[in-house]
């Protein structure tokens, strides 16, 4: 939980939400208490932690004048009345945003999972020379990766990272470490825990174009991601 209180009740009313419907969950918090804001935001903001706790997966972002919901829902009854305890706490100017996905339950998820990691390509993350930043084309397909092991909650995450032939090997096989570990942090700070993570680095010794050149060199400065439902390494 994370974002403007109103008093420190305010914030023990927020823990007391987070720890009765998460029992046995650490609840971590980076509240920024503001002493004066809207009437509306102590009640709203409890009424919001009850409603992600009726979600497999959910955030929500509550500003001046947008309330933003996202969620993977498999009771629909329930969500629909935490939302509706919410509605009349909302003053007229602030608009109200839901995006949801309804799991049914009686789909097959292992096999949902199975079929749609099999076509899932992640493509290739690419990163500027000797660096550990991400190039623009970067951001959507790690997005996408988050989306789907969001949904396929029971999948793990291999991370592979690759350099160039540029400088020696210690230095890339520490490089493509790096490089491999800024993928897990990105994925880990959009909600993926880091124990469904298998992160290495193999250097250089993998290229997939010719390092003689500027193209090549920059095709093989990569992050490799596949997804599975049992642990690579096994």
């Amino acid at each position: 939980m994370s974002g403007h209180t109103m008093s420190g009740e305010h914030e023990q009313s927020l823990l007391q939400v987070g720890s009765t419907s998460y029992p046995g969950k650490a609840i971590v918090t980076d509240f920024e208490p503001l002493g004066i804001v809207p009437d509306y935001w102590v009640d709203t903001t409890i009424q919001m932690a009850y409603l992600l706790a009726e979600a497999n997966s959910a955030d929500a972002v509550l500003t001046s004048d947008t309330l933003e919901v996202r969620a993977v829902i498999v009771n629909a009854l329930a969500w629909q009345s935490r939302l509706n305890a919410i509605r009349p706490a909302l003053p007229d100017e602030v608009t109200l945003h839901t995006d949801t996905v309804l799991v049914d339950n009686s789909i097959d998820v292992t096999s949902t999972c199975e079929r749609a990691l099999d076509d899932f390509p992640v493509g290739q993350i690419n990163f500027e020379e000797s660096s550990v930043v991400f190039r623009p084309s970067a951001y959507p397909r790690l997005d996408r990766v988050i989306a789907i092991a969001q949904v396929c909650r029971t999948s793990l995450i291999a991370i592979t990272g690759h350099t160039d032939a540029t400088g020696s090997e210690a230095v890339n096989q520490r490089l493509s470490e790096q490089r491999a570990n800024a993928v897990g942090d990105y994925l880990v700070a959009g909600g993926i825990e880091r124990e469904r993570l298998r992160v290495r680095g193999a250097g250089s010794e993998q290229p997939l174009a010719d390092n003689s050149t500027r193209y090549g060199r920059s095709l093989n400065r990569r992050i490799e991601i596949s997804l599975h439902l049992s642990d690579p390494g096994e």
